[in-house]
């Protein structure tokens, strides 16, 4: 009889006929299947139960082993046969650290009787060496058992979807209920020569405070900007900015390039909206915003909606500035002298509507009331 032990996978292994007195057990397995119990001589099984057994159990299977630790069983039949002896109901794993924790895996193999487990498997996550966490400690906890069905060679994954918070009130979380004997026995689960396999995957959630808000700001009233552009001819092939105007309270700026942005060079104008400047004391992570940009016909014909380009994006801090680098052909816009009058064109930007992810604020933690064990 031997134990095999590795990071993250004990297996504990007997021999077909175990005719051994439990006198002559080595004390170190003595220690793992008895009743355990904490430094002030108090057991560390909690009273039935807070598990809710009502809950239905979603139970899914695949290949991948459990990442955080595994119990192989070699004999089950032998190992009944110690936990028949009184005081040892149960098997004990060793300790294992996971998630920055250390706990053991506690499996009823018949059932945990005194928590309505007759007749199925009942296995539990039990939290360890807690000293050092204080004395109002709390951890939250999603927990994920695992049975091996030997047949076709997967895990049945078995959860319930709910966060376990352990404490020093409530130390073990599990299901007395977790599979029923006549299916542990008739499906897989346990093979001729009587082994076995269960592993437990915990994971810790802690909270980083983050997340956003997605809201509609209210309709803009100021939502018009005109750009009087003066000189035109005499502009550069690089971009030119407007002044900057306000809409949401929020800054923005037209960019405007007269020869084109480099894959359009020469052949059309681009214009693009800015998102340039924001209010103070926001914690915005991007913007959507509906515009329409245009050049006016000056000449009061009404052909600007000829030149009208209509956008929606989402602006950031990474993507300030969206637009149409193919707003209009230069020859067309050069050609039409009701676009451009005593070389001075005029540029409108409309912004519709206007939407906004934030970032939320998180709310100060709240003292915590000692909770005593």
């Amino acid at each position: 009889m031997g134990l095999k032990a590795s990071s993250n996978k004990l297996s504990y292994g007997l021999p077909e006929k175990f005719t051994q007195k439990t006198e002559s057990i080595p004390t170190t397995v003595l220690q793992v299947v008895m009743n355990r119990q904490d430094e002030d001589g108090k057991s560390c099984i909690n009273t039935p139960s807070n598990e809710m057994e009502g809950d239905k159990l979603v139970k899914t299977k695949r290949k991948e082993a459990p990442a955080h630790y595994i119990l192989d069983i070699e004999s089950l039949q032998m190992l009944l046969e110690i936990l028949s002896k009184p005081r040892l109901d149960r098997y004990e794993s060793t300790e294992f650290e996971a998630s920055g924790h250390k706990w053991r895996l506690i499996l009823y193999p018949e059932g945990d009787k005194q928590r309505n487990g007759g007749g199925h498997i009942s296995l539990y996550l039990r939290i360890v060496d807690v000293e050092k966490l204080g004395r109002a400690w709390e951890i939250d906890a999603l927990i994920n058992f695992f049975v091996l069905d030997q047949e076709d060679n997967q895990y049945l994954s078995i959860q319930d979807g709910r966060v376990k918070r352990f404490n020093a009130v409530k130390r073990e979380w599990g299901f007395s209920r977790l599979l029923p004997l006549t299916e542990f026995h008739d499906k897989g689960y346990l093979s001729k020569k009587g082994r076995c396999e269960f592993g437990v995957e915990v994971f810790v959630l802690k909270s980083e405070g983050k997340g956003e808000c997605f809201s509609i700001l209210d309709y803009p009233i100021r939502n018009y900007y005109i750009w009087k552009v003066e000189k035109f001819s005499k502009l550069g092939e690089s971009s030119h900015y407007s002044e900057d105007f306000t809409v949401g309270d929020y800054k923005w700026r037209l960019h405007l390039y007269r020869q084109g942005v480099a894959k359009v060079k020469g052949q059309y104008l681009s214009i693009f909206l800015c998102l340039h400047e924001l209010k103070e004391n926001t914690f915005w992570t991007q913007f959507h915003v509906e515009f329409k940009l245009r050049i006016i016909d000056q000449s009061d014909k009404l052909n600007s909606k000829k030149t009208e380009k209509t956008g929606n994006a989402w602006f950031s801090a990474t993507k300030p500035a969206w637009g149409f680098p193919y707003f209009i052909k230069r020859a067309d816009l050069e050609g039409n002298k009701d676009f451009i009058v005593n070389d001075e064109m005029v540029v409108e930007a409309e912004i519709s509507s206007m939407s906004m992810a934030k970032e939320l604020t998180p709310d100060p933690p709240k003292p915590q009331e000692e909770v005593r064990p």
